[in-house]
């Protein structure tokens, strides 16, 4: 193993993170909403690059001239860099991100919707409207309707609560199957998932580690939203893990 790979690696992050930090709160005041997404797409790729990460991209993407939301299975923190890397836009997120150091604040001013983590919080009907408007808005949402992130052998169950949006804006939603290879091309890379009593630094020292690593996204055909959103994730729940099963 490289002696110099980790702490070099760790120190891109880092500046990563710090001009992330910086441009945002004094250059995106003066962005255009097309010239914010754009830095979110170069700075994603950029943290992406630092850990050693390559990406990978299959299928068509999708338009930009309306909004629509993209339903993506939930591996890793590193999803989120993926996603913006390759089609920039705003996320629901569970509400533990915006307590994470710099990359909270980070999360926050890209616009993220905050989700509370256990039912009957309160709140979370307005974070749907707000959805709701930001789809009619033309923007692009990413959701990640398992509500935690696993493995990534399976597809977890769906929650449909933010379906609602979709259905509300009547805007499509594109499935996108994330998965981290192996570099034998087989699936999951076990050093990549950010799950269950994994620590973000744990699971970050696992990551920048590695040699090289890859993520790839795999963006399916719209799907337009039926008229109960139960029906709108079993459907894309469907084409996920029938993709998934497909890749190995």
């Amino acid at each position: 193993m490289n002696p110099f790979r980790f702490p070099f690696r760790l120190f891109c992050i880092g500046l990563c993170l710090i001009y992330g930090a910086l441009e945002m709160l004094l250059l995106f005041p003066l962005y255009t909403p097309r010239r914010k997404l754009r830095a979110i797409q170069i700075w994603s790729h950029r943290v992406l690059a630092s850990c050693g990460m390559k990406l990978s991209v299959f299928g068509g993407l999708p338009s930009e001239a309306h909004g629509q939301m993209l339903i993506c299975n939930h591996i890793s923190w590193l999803d989120i860099m993926a996603i913006n890397a390759a089609f920039p836009g705003r996320f629901v997120a569970k509400d533990d991100v915006a307590k994470w150091p710099l990359v909270g604040y980070l999360a926050t001013q890209a616009r993220t919707v905050y989700v509370a983590r256990k039912k009957g919080s309160g709140g979370n009907s307005e974070k749907i409207r707000n959805v709701t408007q930001a789809l009619k808005d033309g923007d692009t949402v990413t959701l990640f309707p398992e509500g935690t992130s696993s493995e990534g052998r399976t597809i977890l169950p769906f929650k449909t609560s933010f379906f609602q949006a979709a259905a509300d804006a009547q805007v499509p939603l594109v499935p996108v199957l994330c998965r981290y290879p192996n570099p034998d091309g087989s699936s999951p890379n076990p050093h990549t998932a950010y799950y269950g009593d994994i620590s973000l630094w744990q699971s970050i020292c696992m990551v920048i580690r590695q040699k090289q690593s890859c993520v790839e996204l795999h963006f399916l055909p719209p799907v337009s939203p039926a008229a109960e959103r139960q029906e709108t994730a079993r459907l894309i729940h469907d084409m996920l893990t029938a993709k998934q099963r497909e890749l190995g």
